[in-house]
């Protein structure tokens, strides 16, 4: 593969499809203030705190209070909540290995992440009404065979993109995840954000209540957002419509060089920012609170202002590319009937994804995603069962640059499919000590070798297996409250 295919294929797998070009200066702020902020959130926020990419358990799906005992720092995390602080710190761990697939099987992956934060009520602490100031940094200590390029890492040798996506981001020792500020107005119903942050921390981006699991090619690839956690520059309003409904937009810069150069979130210069991700969306969303059988529903739509390249010469071909997403998650069935009056019940989810992104240029034009969630099997109060199907639709001209790629390599001519398929199962068991594990397993048919394209064969359909493990020190120690 050529260096120059080399440098756009990474961004591919960033879902940055373009070069770096100039970005107007959204706001500037000192380093020195931020390094202050960051010296006194010395226990601080997990990822999972603002996103549902990373919360997974929503506040029908979170984790039982374990009151044996009293948390060693409990007494400082009131002080803290009371002084308007509230620090956080989760840890996650996550094993994945592909026994039958890819150029290189039996490979495995360890990622680990540390995320950091504190939440600082500023009408506590500066008397400013509805005000907060958001601030996390997430570490990635003891990282094995991940990083970029992915060739030669654990994403090559899984190949394909459902089976090398778990383990592909965390490429230096630690980044910015969040630096901003939120204002909420007339209680509520109207929220603005701004400052250094993820778009994926407001949209409805994960559906299946996995860490592992919820993968998606058209947000990775298409929208131009930064991988969670990493921040960028962005804008992000909320306008509730009644109780249940909102609307939302939110502008993001899309700064894959310092994300690709190691950097760690501290350069807030735009000039080598490739465009702006722009997204709004119309949602619908009640809980467990409001009816006997809730949902959530969100149409997305999304503009990337990057230039865009053919993936197979690397030419530019084009500036800018548009899609959309809708997802859904709806409860169907519960074992009391609905009649319990139960705010967390056991029951059953139907959950999915339609999405397109139909530019000739895009890695992934179309994914589509079903499956089903049963909440507290068992009879466990913090456990969920997942069981889904998904289907993703390669780009003509992507599948045609692999093939290329392929064969500059002395390898296999054969074109392969654009058609990839993903069977899935996983489980999320809530342990104690706000500690949980989630192992999973997925079968993946016609894998392409999206994170290894010089490969010089096609990949054999086959399982790829995962063991995530995450506690949340915060609540454990006592720095933040419990549920």
């Amino acid at each position: 593969m050529s260096s120059r295919y080399a440098r756009l294929h990474a961004k591919h797998q960033l879902g940055i499809s373009s070069r770096p070009a100039s970005l107007s200066r959204m706001m500037t702020l000192a380093k020195p203030m931020l390094s202050a902020a960051v010296i006194m959130a010395f226990s601080l926020n997990a990822w999972a705190q603002a996103s549902e990419v990373s919360a997974r358990l929503d506040d029908n799906q979170k984790a039982p209070r374990y009151t044996q005992g009293k948390p060693l720092f409990a007494g400082m995390g009131s002080g803290l909540e009371a002084a308007g602080i509230t620090p956080h710190l989760s840890l996650w761990s996550l094993w994945v290995g592909n026994p039958s697939t890819g150029p290189r099987q039996g490979s495995h992956a360890i990622t680990n992440d540390i995320f950091a934060g504190a939440d600082f009520d500023l009408q506590k602490m500066l008397n400013i009404p509805d005000a907060t100031f958001h601030l996390e940094y997430t570490f990635f200590p003891g990282n094995h065979n991940v990083g970029q390029p992915t060739p030669p890492a654990y994403a090559g040798a899984a190949g394909s993109y459902f089976g090398g996506s778990p383990a592909r981001n965390d490429i230096s020792s630690g980044y910015l995840s969040e630096f901003s500020y939120e204002q909420n107005y007339f209680g509520g119903r109207l929220k603005a954000v701004l400052g250094r942050t993820n778009a994926r921390r407001y949209f409805f981006e994960n559906n299946c209540s996995s860490v592992v699991a919820c993968n998606d090619p058209i947000w990775d690839f298409a929208t131009g957002s930064l991988p969670p956690p990493y921040a960028s520059w962005g804008a992000f309003g909320q306008l509730q419509l009644g109780n249940h409904k909102s609307l939302k937009l939110g502008v993001f810069e899309s700064d894959p060089q310092q994300y690709l150069d190691k950097g760690h979130g501290f350069d807030w210069n735009p000039s080598d920012s490739a465009g702006e991700s722009i997204l709004a969306a119309i949602g619908h969303e009640t809980t467990f609170s409001d009816e006997a059988y809730p949902g959530r529903y969100e149409l997305i739509g999304f503009y990337n202002t990057s230039d865009q390249y053919d993936p197979r010469s690397g030419e530019r071909d084009g500036s800018g590319t548009a899609g959309a997403m809708f997802k859904f998650r709806q409860a169907v069935w519960r074992p009391d009937g609905g009649r319990g009056g139960i705010a967390d019940p056991q029951a059953l989810l139907v959950f999915g994804s339609v999405e397109a992104a139909p530019g000739d240029n895009q890695p992934y034009q179309a994914f589509i995603e079903t499956g089903l969630t049963y909440l507290k099997p068992f009879d466990r109060a913090a456990d969920m069962a997942n069981i889904k199907a998904s289907y993703a639709r390669l780009g003509s001209r992507q599948i045609e640059a692999q093939r290329e790629a392929r064969v500059a390599n002395g390898g296999t001519a054969e074109r392969g499919s654009r058609d990839v398929f993903r069977i899935e199962t996983n489980y999320h068991l809530g342990l104690p000590a706000y500690m949980f594990l989630e192992p999973s397993v997925q079968y993946i048919i016609n894998p392409s070798n999206f994170f290894n394209p010089a490969a010089p064969r096609l990949n054999d359909d086959g399982f790829v297996v995962a063991l995530q493990f995450g506690i949340d020190l915060g609540k454990a120690m006592g720095l933040s409250a419990a549920d």
